[in-house]
């Protein structure tokens, strides 16, 4: 039963937010029309959610229902019913609460119709009651979904477009006391929308307030103990390192300082807990990062390639994150950015993950090619695997523990808990996974850092990787044959998957796909080591050739045409795929063969690049890939790969605001990103990172 203000209540209430909450949004979504004399909107329709003097009657049915339906719990009863009477007696703090609540916005016809009004203002609102305990606000959003409404003849076609066909449902904000349930709510919300506007179904997405409780949380007080210990041992290492080094420059000002010297001075290494210790000093471990030397073997080209891949990922997930996360005033502009000429490279950026493939191929073909030399063919498997995995796994189940246990605790949003879920409730239930490595296998649609499916792959491959360099190292003929096999066998795979499931070649940036399909794209091929490994065999070719071949001999006109056709070929795989970015689709052969031979044909444009720039015939482009601010950029593009995607979403996750999307919006938060990236990457490689190499090669000294 509705709740009956008296005229004195409603001015107090209403006069307030005139012109707020959902009134202007639902004046134009529904052509309602002003009554000038009386202030009112009137229709020939009664499912209205708004009438009486702009009173909007969809919130103050809800709030109604909440303050005297029977099925309410009696705290949340009270609570709504105390909070409505310090509004109506014009309390401050009260009405803090209705400013709290979703209010309209221009740009309806853009696509922007998320209300989600005052966060901080909600969740931080406390009204003390004379028995000293407290009326704390709680933030709500609620999804409204008009796809099945039959009274579209009473709205304007492009409103009811807009309404129908949005990316992201209609979104309020509904601030309430914190005793409510998310169910209480959502049964109010149904109760209001059923008598104003059958048709529409309404849905609570979220309820919380602000996010407490960080002194009780056993995982977050586990995390902080175990980092102040990590901190600790950091500290002690670099000043022990400070001392040795003064000692030595004390004993003999000609010496350098390093733990060698230190070790020749005494005649005898340092024990084992010396070079465990000295693992972690900061001043050893910068030294190693911000080096810029490189000898012989060095590939320099390299790690520019490996930086300017991890910027377009970065810039890519910018974007992508974004329109995730980010309630845009104008979402039909934020959509439509991908689809032009220029932005197809940035909308193809995917292939910069096939540009890692490529060099951790040519990496591991060159270093352990190299070390079967010296061994005469014996590769220690199990040494093998176990330095990728200690390589790897330390840092990111850092990362893991600190998202799962602390990262809720340090921000806070309209869609905080919602945009960090796979950082935080799904790293809680799925680390084991990660810890496995094989998470884009088991539990892939709850993923634990869902952007680590990468490293799975890259660890399969590593698994089979020595049934291609075995024979590679004994027999050409054997090598290229087990590459072949592998190359058809990922190739096939690929195009049969993608043809008999009807999938797309590439994750096109237009919205003519299902999401259902989509996400199948993903699980089935996109995160599939069977479906990636075409560009991982061409470094192993790559890096063979580089190995074996001393001297490479070309005349210029044929350097000059490999050149033209290499980048030729380059953007031909980039904008092959440009109709189908703007919503003409391929056919599924079409699909098939580009989603199986693109991305190996990307890795062989890379593949010369790499060869032209060790051999000489590079010119400008190995100058600017070989620049020495690359090297330490690229030694740190592990910490940058698994930290950028927490910090992004986790400053999305916190805006508070509808955001106008333009393109120095994603400029200016690209370059942030980029910055704080690598800042947190340093830290990160100086505690974690580079301190587990030298552990490991500290405790098996023989083996390093």
């Amino acid at each position: 039963m509705r709740m009956k203000l008296s005229g004195e209540g409603k001015s107090v209430l209403f006069s307030f937010v005139t012109g707020s909450t959902l009134f202007g949004f639902f004046a134009v979504a529904y052509g309602l029309e002003p009554v000038i004399d009386s202030g009112s909107y009137l229709s020939p329709d009664h499912h209205l959610f708004l009438n009486r003097s702009g009173y909007l009657l969809f919130l103050d049915d809800i709030f109604n229902y909440l303050s005297e339906n029977g099925n309410v719990s009696e705290k949340c009863l009270s609570d709504t019913s105390q909070l409505l009477s310090l509004i109506r007696n014009g309390d401050t703090n009260a009405l803090k609460w209705y400013d709290s609540n979703g209010t309209p916005i221009p740009g309806m016809l853009e696509g922007g119709v998320f209300f989600i009004g005052y966060y901080s203002q909600c969740v931080h609102s406390l009204i003390q009651r004379k028995d000293e305990s407290s009326l704390r606000g709680q933030y709500c959003l609620v999804n409204l979904d008009f796809s099945n409404s039959s009274n579209n003849e009473f709205i304007p076609e492009a409103s009811w477009l807009i309404l129908t066909q949005s990316k992201k449902p209609p979104t309020i904000a509904v601030c309430m006391p914190s005793t409510c349930t998310e169910e209480e709510l959502g049964n109010a919300v149904a109760q209001s929308l059923s008598i104003h506007f059958e048709t529409v179904k309404g849905k609570v997405s979220l309820c919380h307030g602000d996010v407490t409780g960080l002194s009780s949380d056993v995982g977050a007080v586990s995390f902080l103990v175990i980092f102040s210990i990590f901190c600790t041992i950091a500290f002690v290492a670099t000043a022990y390192d400070f001392f040795v080094e003064r000692k030595i420059s004390v004993d003999n000002a000609a010496k350098t300082v390093s733990t060698e010297l230190l070790c020749e001075k005494s005649n005898k290494e340092p024990g084992i807990f010396l070079r465990c210790l000295l693992a972690f000093s900061f001043k050893t471990n910068a030294r190693k990062i911000f080096s810029v030397g490189g000898g012989g073997e060095n590939i320099r080209s390299l790690h520019g390639l490996k930086f300017l891949s991890m910027v377009l990922i970065i810039l890519g997930h910018t974007y992508s994150f974004a329109t995730q996360n980010v309630y845009f005033q104008n979402p039909g502009v934020a959509f439509q950015a991908p689809k032009g000429f220029v932005a197809q490279v940035f909308a193809n950026g995917t292939l910069a993950v096939d540009t890692f493939y490529l060099i951790s191929g040519v990496l591991v073909a060159y270093v352990v090619l190299k070390g079967l030399e010296k061994t005469s063919g014996k590769l220690p498997l199990l040494w093998f695997y176990f330095h990728r995995y200690f390589r790897l796994t330390p840092l990111m189940m850092m990362v893991i523990f600190f998202c799962a246990c602390l990262l809720r605790y340090i921000g806070s949003g309209p869609n905080w808990l919602a945009t960090i879920q796979m950082y935080d409730a799904w790293c809680k239930d799925n680390f084991w996974t990660n810890a496995l490595y094989l998470h884009n296998f088991i539990n892939s649609d709850t993923m634990c850092l869902s952007h680590t499916w990468y490293l799975a792959t890259d660890m399969q491959f590593y698994l089979v990787v020595p049934l291609i360099l075995i024979p590679l190292f004994k027999n050409l003929k054997y090598g290229l044959v087990s590459m072949l096999v592998f190359l058809m066998a990922t190739t096939i795979a690929t195009a049969v998957i993608t043809a008999i499931n009807h999938l797309p070649a590439i994750p096109y940036t237009n919205d003519v796909l299902p999401l259902e399909l989509v996400n199948k794209y993903y699980r089935e091929v996109y995160i599939k080591p069977y479906c990636r490994m075409g560009p991982y065999i061409i470094g192993i070719a790559v890096g063979y050739f580089l190995l074996h071949k001393k001297e490479l001999v070309l005349k210029k006109k044929i350097v000059a045409l490999l050149w033209f056709l290499n980048v030729l070929f380059g953007l031909v795989i980039i904008y092959l795929m440009w109709p189908a970015n703007q919503g003409k689709l391929p056919s599924n052969s079409e699909a098939a063969a580009y989603s199986a031979l693109a991305r190996t044909a990307w890795a062989v444009t890379l593949g010369w690049l790499t060869i032209a720039c060790v051999y000489g015939y590079g010119g400008i482009i190995n100058s600017v890939l070989a620049c020495s601010i690359f090297v330490p950029l690229s030694r740190l593009t592990y910490c940058a790969y698994l930290i950028h995607p927490v910090i992004m979403n986790a400053y999305y996750g916190s805006m508070e605001a509808v955001v106008h999307f333009s393109q120095y919006f994603i400029l200016y938060t690209f370059l942030g990103n980029l910055c704080l990236t690598y800042a947190i990457s340093i830290f990160l490689s100086l505690l974690f990172e580079s301190p587990f190499v030298a552990l490991e090669r500290a405790l098996l000294p023989k083996k390093s």
